[in-house]
């Protein structure tokens, strides 16, 4: 439709472009509008917009209009997968943040969207699909609550203690004991007297904040950079569309759990999850750049060479998730969160172009960008087993190396929601 093919095939990839665009903004935006207004009304909103966008898209008369859509649902888009892992983590005891990370949600997902562009190839009919399945999770409102940890700093202490007694009467256990809510508060008042709001400059206060800061967002446009590439590549591999799309998404469910084997493993944990999957996605890379250089059996090395890559950085990415919202305190943690966001939106604005230049061009750009970024997550401090921080002091106080806790006779950390708390809920 609208005959974009040919001279006019790089429209198809502006639209992509724009796509990218929106959720970069949308992850700019409710990374800051989450931190300011709450996780659960930030998420539920940007699920509300996104209904409205699909639908609008269906009767879509241009591409021009489809593509202003489709910037709206890339904000939207952008701004889910911003606030509701961070959102979800804070719910949960250090050990099962790997596996909200890891859980494989998108590749679940991916095959059943292959499935479903097969059955329905009139790209308005997957649109009307799309809405109806959107529709339920807006009942979510009604049964999620609010962040423990997101209104303890704000100093909504009766609140939080409310949605604590909740979970545990849920759970069929007694009230627990919520006085670590208050000495959390008492902290984040002594810094931040008024609970104002924090902006993007907090991101960098302090030399070890901004270098986090300046990392995450290179690993993050790396990753997006090098996902994006993949799977808009898939056109260029031999065999049918449909199947190869297929596979090149359902191998990510293997890959998601397989992380799950070391990522908690003390000499392994979060850093070497990630490096280690960048190491044989450029290895992968390197491979389809040879095989695309010889002309003999091309076709089949290509595509065994993508599936490698794509497995990989698919378990560099699953770590990668939950070891970024760790190294964040609570009170900046969707804004830090919302900004990597942002980061790895312009490397989807970039992986666009770079699939233009056709050939083996983007498997050289893989493997630089995945080079360098082993190199820089090596010196992030490791977070696996520690609990998650929850004001700024708590995080430049710390050395470079490892996170330092003080543990009460009572099982509660000084520095942080309390795991007897986790546990009583």
């Amino acid at each position: 439709q609208w005959d974009l093919v040919c001279e006019n095939r790089w429209i198809s990839f502006t639209i992509t472009t724009v796509q990218m665009a929106g959720a970069l903004t949308g992850a700019f935006i409710v990374g800051y509008s989450s931190d300011r207004f709450g996780r659960r009304i930030s998420l539920y909103t940007t699920q509300c917009l996104h209904l409205i966008f699909i639908a609008v898209s269906a009767f879509s008369n241009s591409w021009q209009l489809f593509a202003a859509m489709r910037f709206g649902t890339g904000m939207v888009g952008g701004a889910t997968v911003v606030v509701s892992f961070p959102a979800s983590m804070e719910f949960v005891g250090k050990k099962w943040r790997a596996l909200l990370g890891a859980f494989p949600v998108w590749p679940t997902a991916a095959p059943f969207l292959a499935l479903i562009t097969y059955l329905y190839p009139n790209w308005r009919h997957f649109e009307y699909f799309i809405c109806i399945v959107n529709i339920p999770i807006l009942l979510g409102f009604f049964i999620a609550p609010e962040s423990i940890r997101w209104l303890t700093v704000k100093g909504r202490i009766e609140e939080a203690s409310k949605v604590a007694c909740l979970i545990a009467k849920r759970n069929k256990k007694p009230p627990p004991n919520t006085a670590i809510l208050d000495r959390i508060a008492e902290e984040e008042r002594s810094q931040n007297r008024n609970f104002s709001s924090y902006s993007f400059i907090d991101l960098f206060r302090g030399k070890r904040m901004a270098l986090i800061t300046l990392r995450l967002w290179h690993t993050w446009f790396t990753s997006v950079v090098v996902y994006w590439c993949l799977i808009l590549g898939v056109q260029n591999m031999s065999g049918n569309f449909y199947i190869n799309f297929f596979l090149v998404s359902v191998i990510e469910i293997p890959a998601a759990l397989l992380v799950l084997l070391w990522i908690n493993k003390k000499n392994f944990g979060r850093r070497w999850s990630v490096a280690s999957g960048n190491i044989v996605t450029s290895l992968g890379a390197l491979g389809a750049i040879i095989a695309t250089l010889t002309e003999s059996s091309k076709a089949y090395y290509v595509n065994i060479c993508v599936m490698i890559s794509k497995f990989a950085t698919t378990t560099a990415w699953s770590a990668m998730v939950p070891f970024t919202a760790e190294l964040y305190p609570t009170v900046i943690r969707n804004l830090g969160f919302g900004c990597a966001g942002t980061a790895s939106r312009v490397g989807g604005i970039v992986a666009s172009q770079v699939m233009l230049l056709g050939g083996y061009m983007p498997y050289i750009i893989i493997c630089i960008l995945t080079a360098i970024d082993t190199c820089l997550i090596l010196t992030l401090p490791e977070t696996r087993g520690e609990i998650l921080q929850d004001t700024l002091v708590d995080i430049n106080k710390n050395n470079e190396k490892k996170y330092q806790f003080a543990v009460n006779d009572d099982g509660s950390q000084e520095n942080g929601l309390s795991s007897k708390l986790k546990d009583n809920i």
